[in-house]
């Protein structure tokens, strides 16, 4: 027999406590200045069951259906019945999903299988996988050239193109060091082609790699953890710095840019193995300047920055940091604007654009939402901080109507555990993954 937990907040609050060491329990952010008229409130429950662990979760408010990644599927709830809609199979680990704007396909991450996995978001059917580096995660697409940036993990030794009288590569560390290449950790981003589905190349870069995110005209930002740093990509321009470095397309009249030029590759570049790139300034590859990530330091105010949102009416960046703060970024003057207190472990971060709400989900601890109000441009306050369950640290937020919608599971103890020399064994709390479920917050 199982002991449930969470089911209500007195046996939430005694289990989560002894789930956790003491060591591992996070002080309350401090209490909000400006509690707001209509505060939110958990407003409904679904137990959604499935197994494994989870990541991101993707809200499509026009066909009314939430994705979540969970283990090795992503599940696709109704929101406006509670019940599981569909369920998308065949993944290792799914991690982010990603939707296209014509309510047709999904992409997804499957971080154990190294592979964009697409599906049909009417079937719930895998009709294709995408090879990517390492472990990948995150991604962000940019819609304006249709190319789709993929984080993943330390890459594999680069392979740049080889030069005139070589026949092949030279990848050694004295090479390396001598072209001025950074060392320690590295990650990779896959640049793939959404309208032929196909990986053009593995760029390297330093730092590691959390959260992506579009702005939707042309850049994508990502959260380099170990640098306290974000980086910019120019899409445009790797794009074409891709065409000019490895000939990903074929040698025709076009337009730099457009998806209908991508249509052109010849069959012979299909067949190559993408490269695998050096993408800093040095390498070997020579990415043209405008092509390389620039960074933008997030100074003492964020250490271990970990989520990412953008409010793209205002140009302004949301990073939520492993040093219970979330700052705001003016990306143009590469500066700090603010820095707001919220709780530990927060893997996700929602930008509510037409109520000028911003959302931390906090994970850590017992697990809490911290709603933070956007007056002006360059105004903000912390108006809530809700306490919800623990893990509860990653979310989707559905503009259409302002709910929130977090995913954690419930911890329980085995209590039909056999006695050791006469004595109840220690009672060990552990996830119950039937209970897999989403919180519904609204006001």
């Amino acid at each position: 027999m199982r002991v449930f937990a969470g089911l209500t907040v007195g046996l939430w609050s005694t289990v989560a406590a002894a789930g956790i060491a003491a060591g591992q329990q996070t002080p309350v952010p401090p209490p909000p200045n400006a509690t707001p008229s209509h505060p939110f409130f958990i407003t409904k429950t679904w137990v959604v069951g499935g197994q494994g662990d989870w990541d991101y979760l993707t809200m499509d408010p026009a066909a009314r259906e939430l994705f979540i990644a969970h283990g090795p599927t992503v599940q696709v709830v109704d929101v406006d019945s509670g019940t599981v809609a569909g369920t998308v199979k065949g993944f290792r680990q799914a991690h982010t999903i990603l939707l296209d704007g014509q309510g047709v396909y999904g992409y997804a991450t499957d971080g154990q299988a190294d592979v964009v996995r697409v599906f049909d978001r009417r079937s719930f059917q895998v009709v294709t996988s995408i090879p990517t580096g390492p472990a990948p995660r995150s991604m962000a697409l940019d819609v304006p050239s249709g190319l789709l940036f993929v984080v993943g993990g330390q890459p594999s030794p680069a392979t740049p193109p080889a030069q005139p009288g070589q026949s092949g590569p030279t990848r050694t560390a004295a090479a390396r060091l001598s072209r001025g290449i950074p060392q320690g950790t590295q990650s990779s981003i896959t640049v793939i082609d959404i309208a032929q589905r196909a990986q053009l190349a593995q760029l390297v870069v330093p730092g590691e790699l959390r959260f992506a995110e579009s702005d939707g005209d042309g850049h994508v930002y990502m959260a380099v953890r170990d640098r306290d740093q974000i980086i910019r990509i120019d899409a445009q321009a790797v794009e074409n710095a891709l065409q000019r470095i490895v000939s990903i397309r074929s040698k025709v009249p076009q337009t730099a840019g457009t998806s209908q030029t991508r249509t052109r590759v010849n069959a012979e570049t299909r067949s190559e193995k993408p490269p695998v790139l050096d993408w800093f300034r040095g390498a070997a590859t020579n990415p043209p300047p405008e092509a390389l990530p620039s960074a933008i330091s997030l100074g003492p105010s964020c250490e271990g920055p970990r989520a990412l949102a953008i409010d793209a009416n205002h140009v302004r960046l949301f990073v939520a940091c492993n040093n219970f703060r979330m700052v705001v970024i003016d990306p143009q003057r590469g500066a700090v604007v603010a820095a707001l207190p919220i709780g530990a472990g927060a893997d996700a971060i929602a930008y509510d654009a037409n109520r000028g709400l911003i959302f931390t989900a906090n994970g850590a601890g017992d697990g809490s939402l911290t709603i933070v109000r956007q007056t002006v441009t360059d105004t903000y306050s912390v108006v809530q901080t809700l306490p919800t369950r623990q893990h509860a640290r990653t979310l989707a937020l559905d503009p259409s109507n302002g709910n929130v919608y977090l995913t954690t599971v419930v911890y329980g103890a085995a209590m039909d555990t056999p006695m050791t020399n006469g004595r109840p064994a220690p009672l060990k709390v552990s996830r119950v993954d039937s209970s897999f479920q989403v919180l519904v917050v609204g006001n």
